[in-house]
C-alpha cells in the first residue's frame, strides 16, 4: 500500500489505510510507530523511508515519524522546524524513488 501511495506522490493517514484494508486492526500509537519502524527496517543503505508517507490530519508529518527516523539512522533534526525539513525531503526522496519501480 504504501509503494502504490509512492507512486501515485501521495500521502497516507492510519484512517485510509484502515479504510482501504478492513482487517487491519485499530492499533495503540505505539504499535503504530513499531509498525512503522518494521515497514523500514530491511530497506536498502540509502533508500528512502516508506513510513514517511503516513501522515496524521491533512498531510502533516506523523509525529513519531522524527523518532522513528533517528531509530532508523537517519538525523530527524533537533527543532520542530529542522524535522518538517528533514520529513519533508524524505518524501520527495520516496516519490523519486519509487516513480518507475512497480
Amino acid at each position: 500500500m504504501l509503494e502504490q501511495t509512492a507512486r501515485a506522490r501521495g500521502t497516507i493517514s492510519w484512517p485510509a489505510m484502515r479504510k482501504r484494508l478492513p482487517a487491519l486492526p485499530r492499533l495503540h500509537r505505539d504499535d503504530e510507530s513499531v509498525v512503522l519502524w518494521l515497514v523500514d527496517e530491511d530497506r536498502q543503505k540509502g533508500e528512502p523511508l516508506l513510513s514517511a508517507l503516513v501522515t496524521v490530519g491533512d498531510r502533516q508529518m506523523h509525529p513519531r515519524f522524527p523518532q522513528i527516523a533517528e531509530q532508523l539512522g537517519l538525523s530527524a533534526g533537533g527543532t520542530p522546524d529542522e524535522q518538517l525539513s528533514v520529513w519533508s525531503y524524505e518524501v520527495l526522496k520516496v516519490y523519486q524513488h519509487w516513480r518507475h519501480r512497480r
